[in-house]
């Protein structure tokens, strides 16, 4: 007994070896489905990293722009501390992408038009219909 298991753990690992050499490595032959898979994944990286990249460079546009609004109040003789314009650049910053609702006016109407303009035309055709019918069966 003590023989044939050793035969046996004897030729497992030859065994294992020769599967392995005779498998195809599963990356060798990928589907379209799965290649497509692997390309969003490797896009979603690719975004994430540059989400990370720009957190950074915010820090550094934050950085030349103090810089850069510095020099210009001391060549225009502005008398401006540090702590102003961190102020002044975090509130703009605050305000960049803030939604203000525009005034109301004739401009505001026609974007709403633009917008609504399927269902309005589908009204028009619409009422267009109810007034033709009308119009033939009582006229």
């Amino acid at each position: 007994m003590p023989s044939a298991s050793a035969n046996a753990q004897a030729t497992a690992p030859a065994s294992s070896s020769l599967n392995s050499q005779e498998m195809p490595s599963p990356l060798e032959n990928l589907s379209l489905q799965e290649t497509l898979r692997v390309m969003d994944v490797a896009r979603e990286m690719r975004d994430r990293r540059e989400t990370a990249e720009e957190m950074f460079r915010r820090d550094d546009l934050r950085a030349s722009l103090r810089e850069k609004l510095l020099r210009t109040a001391r060549l225009s003789g502005d008398t401006v501390t540090e702590a102003e314009i961190d102020a002044a650049i975090r509130q703009y910053m605050d305000t960049l992408h803030v939604f203000q609702e525009p005034a109301p006016g004739m401009s505001r109407f026609m974007a709403h038009c633009w917008v609504w303009r399927n269902r309005i035309m589908a009204g028009a055709a619409a009422a267009a219909t109810v007034v033709g019918a009308y119009w033939f069966l009582f006229a």
